[in-house]
């Protein structure tokens, strides 16, 4: 198959890198970046008074990346919280970092995260929420209704990329594209966005997708070919197309 491949790098190249050993012919086309973000600045504002009683959540490998690099540049070291990952590659992230034992909640949207064991009762607990510019505003107030007093702060800003006269979208069509690898929601929405002129040809790809919120989103915009790889990592992408492929040939 011929997979339009939009995540960021580096996980773009590695994703294309194992499609291609998979016997596909992947198409790479990142459209999104990340630079540092404003939130970088309360880092020690926030970290410093957090105990073991307390929690750092991770919602991405950038949340991940950003933070400890700002840390290092000041000497710093992560607090000694509790922490949660959003997903198993964010879990690895903060292994990377020298944080270890990180939970990873089965389910990576916000309701999986605040269903965690750990975050039921949190009468005098602080939180602190890693992420990117904007995002969905669940967790904050379902934690703070169970006594916690939780702070969001933004370490990294998003940039899409754009398509002002639409050679890009033309180039995914001259490629021969059939399939499409999105692993957000703000993703899907770009390219959705980006395909506005090209809408028939775009909701006739396969997509594959990474949870069940991006998938009911997708069917949404009018995909009718959508297929939840239920995780966004390179193998449980990878197998939600090969599965297509061997369908197809039967």
């Amino acid at each position: 198959m011929i997979p339009l491949v939009v995540r960021p790098e580096p996980q773009a190249h590695s994703l294309c890198r194992s499609l291609l050993e998979a016997g596909h012919q992947p198409v790479a086309s990142p459209l999104l970046s990340f630079s540092e973000g404003a939130g970088l600045r309360s880092l020690p504002a926030l970290f410093d008074p957090l105990t073991h009683r307390d929690y750092v959540i991770t919602v991405s490998v950038p949340a991940v990346t950003f933070t400890d690099n700002a840390l290092r540049r000041r000497a710093l070291a992560w607090p000694a919280a509790n922490y949660v990952a959003v997903g198993d590659a964010t879990g690895r992230a903060l292994a990377g970092a020298g944080i270890t034992g990180a939970t990873v909640p089965e389910d990576p949207r916000s309701e999986g995260i605040v269903s965690l064991p750990g975050l039921q009762t949190l009468d005098g607990c602080r939180v602190v929420i890693l992420r990117g510019d904007g995002g969905r505003h669940m967790i904050a107030p379902t934690l703070e209704q169970r006594g916690a007093r939780v702070d969001y702060c933004e370490v990294y800003r998003r940039h899409y990329r754009t398509d002002p006269d639409g050679s890009l979208v033309k180039s995914w069509q001259s490629a021969g594209v059939d399939s499409i690898i999105v692993t957000s929601g703000g993703l899907l929405t770009h390219v959705f966005q980006l395909a506005a002129h090209a809408k028939d040809w775009l909701l006739s790809r396969l997509l594959i997708v990474p949870s069940v919120r991006v998938a009911d989103s997708a069917r949404r915009l009018g995909f009718t070919q959508v297929i939840n790889a239920e995780g966004a990592s390179n193998q449980a992408l990878i197998a939600a197309l090969d599965e297509r492929k061997r369908n197809d040939r039967q």
